[in-house]
């Protein structure tokens, strides 16, 4: 119960706090830009969360606008008042739905003859017949003749043809009708009003949606089986008690199931399943579920589950054991104990158990296993893998992946496609050539070293002549770069390098630290030249015959030098130089 609380505090400061976003002053300018990339920025930059179905809002329609210091409001009113949108703040969310601003005017609302037997609402009225053969006949005139003056038949044919072509041309959708009581009368004005403002409109086919009827309170066992019996989909109650299951049209306050709810349209209130819940449309308020819960288009508010949340788009907190999905873009906190997938944008924290996956922008994921995002805003955080294509925050995790990265990248492995990758051959006293590759970005990047030396050796067999002996090392490094200048930088790094000296693999600790501080001078877009000081700490427990316990060729005129039973540790200063690919 505690849990339950937290969730529904944390949401209402999410969502309270969200609705003072319209009197902010903004300023933005655009020539030319398609409406979606409009919102994402407008989204982005100001906080604000805009909930769309791009099926009826003209998304690729281009936008010119300019607003200075003026509320977000009406910037609002500014950018959507030559479009067919109109948009409303609803629970911490601003919802876009499509009108028509100039519609056209209606036909007179004179009622059917009397003397029309109306039996279907497909009925050949006279005013339609009216229009149909004024459409006829426009379509006869733009028809081609092939000579002279055509036929009926080829009028007729030509017409089709040309309706065909209109009706594909314009993706026409059926005549959609609202109303609480079917009447005929009403649905015959209705198309024929739809006809008069498109021609193109499906005449052939009329769907009637009925409004759903508000009711104070209703009590079932199974779905059609209560109070409001065959009706019950057409219901929105007050308050909805299931003893088992229950299907109803819709909740203005608070529903509770035995084992299941199941909502045809939108919830406005809390409901709450033995099972789980399920909604047709949109849910504002709370959804608490032994097992599921499932909202088919938006969410603003708390959904909290012994198992899993699926819901289309959403302003939410979501909680599961299992797993949380948002099929398309969603705002707020996802957590899970196994993963959260985002289908779109999550401008939201997600953590689990197992994984995170976003199929746009994220805000922040944490996971033991892996993260997947296309934009990251502030972090990705997991013990394996990231992988991301623009990164502005910080990547933690044993291997990071980005194309892109304007922050920094923590791991054993930094694989950015646009960072600091370079390859380096220097040489130095201890060895004479160097092979290094630099992978990552500036502030932090990785370094895998090798190095080798050609040292003489005296002979054991009776000529007496040098023979010549191979030492090697084989390191890994962390790195930081930074700008001195427009053409110089400076490289801080520490490298760790297994020596092994004149052998295939010293087995015994034989380990040469170094710290370098190397300058930078840039000679062209992809080629520079560096060189600077290393200090040097060898610590060794190897035992040569010939150089005594500890002792190593690579030391060069020791600053310190400390020996114990187990190991010795030498320090010393060098020098690096070479070149920068």
């Amino acid at each position: 119960m505690k849990l339950f609380s937290a969730l529904v505090f944390i949401t209402c400061v999410f969502v309270s706090s969200y609705g003072q976003n319209l009197s902010r002053k903004v300023s933005f300018s655009y020539n030319r830009t398609a409406l979606k990339h409009v919102l994402d920025d407008i989204s982005a930059d100001f906080d604000v969360y805009f909930v769309y179905s791009p099926e009826y809002i003209p998304t690729t329609q281009p936008i010119s606008i300019a607003v200075a210091n003026v509320a977000l409001s009406e910037a609002l009113d500014k950018l959507f008042e030559p479009l067919p949108v109109a948009y409303k703040p609803i629970g911490g969310q601003i919802v876009l739905r499509p009108v028509e601003k100039n519609p056209p005017p209606r036909i007179s609302n004179k009622s059917i003859p009397k003397e029309i037997d109306q039996q279907s609402p497909l009925y050949a009225d006279p005013r339609m017949e009216e229009l149909i053969a004024e459409r006829k006949k426009r379509w006869a005139q733009s028809s081609p003749t092939i000579s002279g003056r055509p036929t009926p038949q080829q009028l007729n044919q030509s017409a089709e043809t040309k309706r065909v072509e209109d009706l594909r041309a314009n993706r026409f959708e059926p005549v959609v009708i609202e109303t609480a009581s079917v009447n005929e009368s009403e649905i015959v004005e209705a198309l024929i009003t739809a006809i008069a403002v498109d021609s193109t409109v499906d005449t052939t086919t009329v769907l009637v949606k009925k409004k759903p009827v508000s009711r104070l309170a209703q009590i079932s066992l199974l779905p059609f089986l209560g109070t409001n019996f065959t009706q019950s989909a057409r219901m929105t109650n007050k308050v909805s008690v299931n003893l088992l299951w229950g299907r109803n049209g819709g909740v203005e306050g608070l529903e509770i199931g035995g084992i299941m709810n199941s909502i045809r349209n939108d919830v406005h209130g809390i409901q709450i399943a033995g099972l789980g819940n399920t909604v047709g449309d949109d849910v504002f308020g709370t959804q608490v579920a032994g097992v599921f819960n499932v909202t088919r288009d938006s969410f603003v508010g708390v959904q909290g589950s012994g198992l899993f949340n699926i819901l289309g788009q959403g302003y939410a907190v979501q909680g599961a054991g299992l797993f949380n999905i948002a099929n398309h873009d969603f705002a707020g906190i996802q957590a899970a104990g196994l993963f959260n997938i985002a289908g779109k944008d999550s401008r939201a924290i997600q953590a689990s158990g197992l994984f995170n996956i976003s199929g746009g922008k994220t805000r922040l994921q944490i996971s033991p296993l892996f993260n997947i995002a296309k934009d990251v805003e502030n972090g990705q955080a997991s013990s394996i893998i990231n992988v991301a294509r623009r990164v502005k925050g910080v990547q933690i995790g044993l291997i990071n992946v980005a194309d892109t990265v304007s922050g920094v990248t923590i791991g054993l492995l930094n694989l950015v496609r646009k960072g600091y990758n370079r390859v380096e051959l220097s040489a130095s006293e201890s060895f004479y050539g160097n092979l290094a590759f630099k992978i990552g970005v500036k502030p932090f990047y990785n370094i895998f070293y090798l190095g080798a030396r050609i040292s003489e050796a005296k002979n054991a067999s009776t000529t007496g002549d040098n023979i010549k002996e191979l030492t090697w090392g084989l390191g890994y490094g962390l790195g930081s770069a930074f700008n001195l200048g427009k053409r110089t930088l400076c490289n801080l790094e520490l490298i760790s390098i297994k020596v092994n000296e004149r052998e295939g693999w010293t087995k015994p600790l034989h380990q040469l630290h170094q710290f370098r501080c190397l300058f930078d001078w840039r000679l062209g877009r992809r080629m520079s030249v560096f060189m600077g000081p290393t200090a040097n700490l060898l610590v060794s427990s190897r035992n040569d015959a010939e150089a005594g316990f500890g002792n190593s060729e690579l030391v060069v005129k020791p600053l310190f030098d400390k020996m114990d039973a187990q190991k010795r540790s030498q320090g010393w200063i060098g020098f690096n130089a070479g070149i920068r690919l």
